[in-house]
């Protein structure tokens, strides 16, 4: 039987307190906790691995900051013509593949050409840049623990490079490594995929990961995504694994500028609520 993990990734969250994120987690029954981490340096373990602790939700996933569209010396990009800029992402990564087998979590999940990048497209030459970056990634992963690296692929709005699930495939076939898998972001997927249900069948065993958002980036049940097909066709390939919410208001081409805004504490709980409660009772009747 199909139990799915619920999360929500903590980026959409902005500059909110980490404490009032677990404790609206908690708060609305979340399985766990999909944690961002900008700069591994920075990032305060002990701190986290308290809350995990105090608040028993424990972290299912990293989530990464992939500034694609950045100046050169911020910019992270695994197929950048700028070889140092591809250095500099590899090693970002493996600080956040470390940080993922320090707190337990599944994955380390990253869109490889990064965020806001319209301008690096799906080549060939890019395509094996992305492959030598894959190998070199899921090799360190092999050597730090029991943990994956998931491609992302996202719209063509704020990338142009890794956009639809069949793609992420011959990616994940030509670089045959068994720590590489993908994931899917269904807000992403209503518009790149012809069936959000057909992309999950196609992918099947290959996908450990999914971030949730209806066709408008607010919570489930408020846009056009058609969840009951989701659900089932995630059953039918016996999906076992987290589905990571981030519900959000409209954002532009670099989405990490909501990180920036104001958030209606309200909202972020309505929000919250409603994606839990709505993908549950999807999974108890489908």
């Amino acid at each position: 039987m199909n139990k799915f993990t619920y999360a929500v990734s903590n980026w959409i969250y902005g500059e909110e307190s980490l404490e009032a994120q677990f404790i609206r987690l908690k708060k609305f029954h979340y399985d766990a906790i999909e944690l961002m981490v900008e700069n591994p340096e920075t990032f305060d373990l002990n701190q986290v691995k308290s809350l995990i602790d105090q608040f028993s939700l424990p972290c299912c996933s990293i989530c990464t900051m992939m500034t694609g569209a950045a100046d050169e010396t911020h910019r992270r990009n695994l197929i950048d013509r700028n070889p140092n800029v591809r250095k500099r992402t590899i090693t970002y990564l493996e600080g956040c593949l470390d940080i993922g087998v320090q707190l337990g979590a599944k994955l380390t999940l990253t869109v490889p050409s990064g965020v806001a990048n319209v301008t690096d497209g799906w080549t060939h030459e890019n395509r094996e840049l992305a492959i030598a970056g894959f190998i070199e990634l899921g090799d360190y992963a092999k050597s730090i623990g029991n943990i994956f690296l998931a491609i992302e692929p996202i719209n063509r709005y704020e990338n142009s490079f890794l956009r639809r699930a069949d793609q992420a495939i011959e990616l994940l076939n030509l670089a045959r490594h068994p720590r590489l898998k993908m994931m899917i972001d269904f807000f992403h997927a209503n518009i790149e995929e012809d069936n959000n249900g057909q992309a999950i069948r196609l992918a099947g065993k290959n996908v450990i990961h999914c971030h949730v958002a209806d066709s408008n980036r607010k919570s489930t049940g408020r846009g056009q995504t058609d969840w009951a097909e989701i659900i089932r066709a995630l059953k039918e390939i016996n999906y076992n694994m987290a589905l990571a919410c981030e519900p959000l208001p409209p954002s532009g081409a670099n989405v990490y500028t909501t990180k920036e805004m104001e958030h209606s504490e309200q909202q972020m709980d309505l929000y919250a609520e409603e994606c839990v409660n709505y993908l549950r009772f999807l999974e108890r009747v489908i």
